[in-house]
């Protein structure tokens, strides 16, 4: 499953996620290339006499292998220096130790694709650097679409008593971070989903919700759901609309959001589902997410093996009565794709009003 490390690396956000030194990232595509683009990017000689780095600092939970990729071009007003002009890349570890370095000198004026190959030795926090090469008269290369692919199944960190811990990684009994303070783990599911069930059946496809697309900066890293689960939207179009400010929506339902889409990949993945004694709402990457909401829903797409284990656990599921009664409003599926149009139509995003609750500062 493979996400993007690196934050903001379309600059679309200005300088968000990055810093550094004399960075310059608020210019247009068509202002160093004259080519009518719109597309935000930066400079790697920002000011006449300074040195322009940006550098990005992630977390990298398994030793991998991948590459780095980005897009660069020399302006047009610096063609008398082609050759000359542009800016290295490194990649260190938080000992300074450089594992990955390139020169990048582009020469035309159009934007090219490159790759710097990183072999990430081990779990840990790794800074991209990007600095500045040639002459420092504020006329050099202009860089876009930088990526760092990491593919790590069911990665997505969930707020636990020790940190965030991968979802794959999640066992019974683990206190984990809600609403309503820590909680502990009753039972974990995992479903294993082949390129090959993705190719049969494309609603397997999960949504990918991209990093700061629900606002606030949440989720900090891009996550994939299930189309059918259900995030937390906080905003005073739920409180017009339910009487409350926080409402549960289905995942499909935000992918006429910026940033939120289904994805085309056909890759292997795990959907992993956490049960509690209660429905609770838990930090996915710090954005609020449902757990498993034991619903008819929810019992029609688990298996007779793992329906049996809820039943040891609980009992009263077998009942066929029985409601598991969900921890905010889930308002119905007419419903969520409207208060989705409002939220679109005013440009507010899901997590506009959003702030942890007392639950959650605690077990913090």
């Amino acid at each position: 499953m493979p996400t993007n490390l690196i934050v903001n690396g379309t600059f679309n956000a200005g300088n968000f996620g990055w810093s550094g030194n004399d960075l310059e990232t608020n210019h247009r595509e068509s202002a160093y290339l004259g080519n009518g683009s719109n597309n935000r990017v930066a400079e790697m000689d920002g000011r006449r006499g300074q040195i322009t780095e940006m550098e990005q600092t992630f977390t990298v939970e398994d030793a991998v292998s991948t590459e780095l990729t980005f897009d660069s071009a020399l302006r047009v007003a610096s063609n008398g220096q082609a050759g000359s002009e542009g800016f290295t890349v490194e990649i260190v570890d938080s000992s300074g130790t450089t594992i990955a370095n390139s020169t990048i000198l582009p020469t035309t004026n159009f934007f090219t694709a490159f790759s710097v190959p990183v072999t990430f030795p081990s779990a840990g926090d790794y800074t991209l650097r990007m600095t500045e090469l040639g002459r420092n008269d504020s006329l050099g290369a202009i860089v876009d679409n930088i990526e760092l692919l990491v593919c790590f199944h069911g990665s997505t960190r969930i707020e636990t008593v020790n940190g965030p811990k991968p979802a794959r990684d999640i066992t019974e009994g683990d206190l984990v971070m809600t609403e309503r303070g820590l909680q502990p783990v009753r039972w974990v599911g995992r479903r294993r989903i082949t390129a090959e069930d993705l190719v049969e059946n494309k609603n397997l496809r999960p949504v990918t919700i991209t990093a700061g697309a629900l606002g606030g900066g949440l989720p900090m890293r891009d996550i994939r759901v299930s189309r059918q689960h259900r995030m937390l939207v906080c905003s005073k179009v739920c409180q017009r609309m339910f009487g409350t400010d926080k409402a549960l929506v289905a995942a499909i339902r935000l992918t006429c959001l910026p940033g939120i889409f289904i994805d085309p990949r056909t890759e292997d993945l795990d959907y992993v589902h956490i049960l509690f004694d209660e429905h609770e709402i838990v930090l996915a990457e710090g954005a609020p997410s449902e757990s498993l909401l034991l619903g008819d829903e929810a019992k029609r797409s688990l298996s007779p093996d793992a329906l049996q284990e809820i039943a040891d656990i609980f009992p009263d599921t077998l009942d066929p009565q029985h409601s598991a009664l969900p921890g905010e409003v889930v308002p119905a599926l007419p419903q969520q794709k409207k208060l989705v149009e409002r939220l679109a139509k005013n440009k507010h995003l899901p997590l506009s009003r959003y702030q942890r609750t007392e639950g959650e500062r605690v077990a913090a």
